[in-house]
């Protein structure tokens, strides 16, 4: 399937999630995701915030569990500069001041939080509807992840957060998709490119 059949199919399949389901899932996301760190713990572990409205994976859960678990990773968390398709990327705290953009979405408040710069960062949580057994994945179609994940800096992870697993293949990719190193479904750790 397309980019656009599969981007249709999979927020219709996520929105039908219950607020339970969605808890639920993004727990089992959030402890495989604590495996995967504990094998080699990040300074720098960039996250998105959810959009709530869309059933996006709970996130907030995964920044508790690594606080916790974690102490020493520091969080980053992205902001759209507006009127462009560009992202900053700033320190998440407890005490970050979040701002909601014009999409719902909770963002750092760019005149009070930290900036961090894209060749900081140690692993990237990448956003995705749908993802293929090759590793590539299907966004919103902004491209904002597609700007951003080639200017961290070379070997930092991609890992994916999906609540289904993966399709056999997506039929247009093109030489902007960015492999995953790494997919986390609630039943399943994906990995690709040789990684360990």
């Amino acid at each position: 399937m397309d980019k656009a059949s599969l981007r249709a199919q999979f927020l219709k399949r996520r929105q039908v999630l219950t607020p339970d389901e969605v808890r639920q899932e993004s727990g089992k996301i959030a402890e495989r995701l604590s495996r995967l760190l504990a094998q080699k713990p990040p300074h720098y572990l960039h996250i998105f915030l959810p959009h709530v409205v869309r059933n996006e994976i709970d996130t907030r859960l995964i920044g508790e569990v690594v606080r916790a678990e974690f102490p020493e990773v520091q969080l980053v968390v992205p902001r759209v500069v507006p009127g462009t398709r560009t992202l900053e990327h700033y320190l998440y705290t407890p005490q970050t001041p979040l701002l909601t953009n014009r999409w719902g979405i909770p963002e750092p408040d760019p005149q009070a939080a930290q900036p961090i710069a894209p060749e900081e960062l140690d692993a990237v949580l990448v956003p995705l509807l749908a993802f293929d057994r090759q590793g590539y994945r299907v966004g919103y179609g902004g491209g904002y992840y597609d700007r951003f994940l080639p200017q961290c800096r070379p070997g930092a992870l991609k890992i994916g957060l999906s609540f289904f697993e993966p399709v056999p293949a997506i039929d247009d990719i093109d030489g902007y998709d960015i492999r995953l190193d790494y997919c986390l479904t609630p039943n399943h750790t994906w990995r690709w490119q040789g990684r360990e």
